[in-house]
């Protein structure tokens, strides 16, 4: 009976202290983030290169002049050359920065990519997660403000 006691209160004791101490360390992650800002850290115009292979077609490069706005917007004209044919198009769509300075972008055309941004938004590299894009590429920040701004 004085066994099953102590246990109880040796348990309240432990309970009671990770309840106390866990708020405390949930805050010190957020202030030891790595990207603080989120969608804020891209912002402005960036340089886009990208490589691979569209499965089944070719090989692909490209490049643009993406316009981030920091709030998880992207605009990304560019011009492409996929097994030798060359083309223009947009890519438009939201991007999310994570505080450990991963993210991921969805285009209005369906397609995803998981990239890692520098913690001051300078430059990050991405992969295409789409099946049947096997492509990757790198985007160097040449502004701050948007051509809009």
């Amino acid at each position: 009976m004085r066994t099953c006691m102590t246990r109880c209160i040796v348990t309240f004791a432990l309970s009671a202290l990770t309840f106390a101490v866990a708020p405390r360390a949930l805050m010190a992650g957020d202030a030891d983030a790595l990207c603080p800002l989120g969608n804020e850290t891209l912002h402005g115009n960036y340089m886009s290169r990208a490589t691979g292979t569209f499965v089944g077609v070719g090989p692909v490069t490209a490049v643009g002049r993406s316009a981030y706005d920091g709030k998880g917007n992207f605009v990304n004209p560019y011009t492409a050359s996929v097994n030798g044919v060359i083309s223009t198009g947009k890519e438009v769509g939201t991007y999310t920065v994570n505080s450990d300075c991963t993210g991921s972008v969805t285009g209005t055309d369906g397609a995803h990519y998981h990239f890692v941004v520098t913690p001051d938004g300078r430059r990050f590299d991405w992969i295409a997660t789409n099946p049947g894009r096997v492509f990757s590429g790198t985007a160097i920040r040449l502004t701050l403000q948007l051509d809009d701004d």
